[in-house]
């Protein structure tokens, strides 16, 4: 049943795993697919269920970077992968979701989905039956014996590969130890009992020192960026001023003055928000160029990380908070003086609802609100932060937020963000005097 190629090396057979081995691996997959680990995060369910999937079906030649970025994230097959780190980022992503996942269900697993770092292939973890329960699967082999989809049958060529496939325990071992009838091998059996005891004794303080550790992790704002082979892309909305005095035949005749003083505005307090968030990017050493966001394609924002500056005027922000909790919605009613309407729902809740009256003059306006997110998003496949208010105060404040320290504290105070990825928050900023407050985080939701 062993297949081997023209160069000698060996292609697993699907059929190397029992079918019940198999059966409990998908079902596994779907426990975790299914979890709130993964439910936000298309992205990382894509690519975990193909390297599971693959692997149960042998083909760990399809288990490389360049062939997952083809085939998951429909990269051409000629994409630079130095440039283009989307698999490496993903990996890494799925690796602290598969933690999350383990760590917040309590209840038994036959098998534990692993995904060893430096390799893309995952690994099996069957966990033995209970003493006297002698269960054997499809070919005969009791459960708590190792298990590979390189392992040959009875009969079959056993020269093969390691096996990514783990147990807990060698539970055949054991058995055959406790069995031995001299006094030597008693004796050896307790000294070992009791050297495991030891060993079981440092590695459960080991892993509560690292667990607690993992547990007080919280969303990283700018890891994602600092790591990044290429600059980070900033987005923000623009405006263009129509010339009241221009005519019809001089309209496609538009002057180098007209390009300058009249096209990719910037307000104010946009560009202050720019300020702040370009100067912690520089305090950090992370490259970046900035571009308009009417100019801007989705091709565009998928080739890099992203940055999102401004909600009204930066539809992107507003299309992709629509797979978040909190999300941004806009308006623009016909007629010059109609105002557009813009508002922050909960998806959850949503009788919930935060609104500014645009309508309203400036000096009677009392407060801006905010949307502050990062997460690697499913649509772009890349890493993304986002800093959108609904008016230029509220995306002052929050870009006030996330280049502070205040973000970080609030983070680590929220036990439903330890040993999360991904965060959104709803900010609010009281305005006084046409001036906005210090911001102030109104919802918060990690996954």
């Amino acid at each position: 049943m062993s297949n081997t190629t023209g160069n000698g090396s060996h292609k697993p057979q699907a059929g190397d795993l029992s079918a019940e081995v198999r059966s409990t691996v998908k079902s596994e997959l779907d426990s975790i697919l299914a979890s709130p680990a993964f439910s936000h995060s298309n992205r990382c369910k894509r690519f975990l269920s193909y390297v599971v999937r693959e692997t149960l079906s042998g083909n760990l030649d399809q288990l490389k970077e360049r062939i997952i970025g083809v085939k998951v994230f429909d990269r051409a097959y000629d994409y630079d992968t130095g440039d283009d780190s989307i698999v490496r980022v993903t990996a890494n992503e799925v690796r602290k979701r598969i933690s999350q996942f383990y760590q917040e269900c309590s209840q038994a697993h036959a098998i534990h989905i692993d995904l060893p770092r430096g390799s893309y292939v995952p690994e099996f973890r069957i966990h033995p039956v209970n003493h006297g329960e002698e269960r054997q699967d499809d070919h005969g082999r009791a459960y708590g014996e190792a298990v590979s989809p390189y392992a040959a049958l009875p009969g079959e060529d056993s020269t093969l590969p390691p096996s990514p496939v783990r147990t807990e325990a060698p539970v055949a071992a054991v058995r055959a130890a406790s069995r031995a009838g001299t006094t030597r091998r008693v004796n050896w059996l307790f000294a070992s009992v009791a050297l495991l005891a030891v060993a079981i004794a440092v590695a459960a303080v080991t892993w509560g020192i690292l667990g607690s550790r993992e547990k007080r992790a919280v969303p990283r704002v700018w890891d994602a960026f600092a790591s990044a082979k290429t600059p980070i892309l900033v987005c923000l909305g623009t405006h263009n001023i129509p010339d009241q005095n221009a005519t019809p035949s001089s309209a496609s005749e538009e002057h180098f003055s007209d390009a300058v003083l009249r096209r990719d505005i910037i307000p104010i307090d946009d560009a202050a928000a720019l300020s702040s968030i370009v100067r912690m990017l520089g305090k950090k050493g992370i490259p970046f160029r900035i571009v308009g966001a009417e100019k801007t394609s989705l091709a565009a924002l998928q080739e890099q990380p992203v940055i999102l500056i401004g909600a009204m005027d930066n539809q992107w922000s507003i299309q992709l908070t629509q797979g978040m909790r909190y999300r941004i919605t806009a308006s623009f009613p016909a007629g010059p003086d109609n105002p557009p309407i813009a508002t922050i729902a909960d998806a959850e809740k949503p009788s919930q609802v935060w609104r500014v009256d645009f309508s309203a003059p400036m000096s009677t306006r009392k407060a801006d609100y905010a949307v502050v997110a990062r997460e690697d998003d499913a649509t772009l496949g890349v890493p993304v932060l986002i800093v959108a208010g609904l008016g230029n105060l509220g995306t002052l404040a929050a870009s006030a937020l996330v280049t502070s320290d205040a973000l970080t504290a609030k983070l680590a105070a929220e036990p439903a963000c330890h040993s999360k990825s991904s965060f959104e928050a709803v900010v609010e900023t009281t305005i006084n005097g046409g001036k906005s407050g210090p911001p102030s985080v109104l919802r918060l939701a990690c996954w």
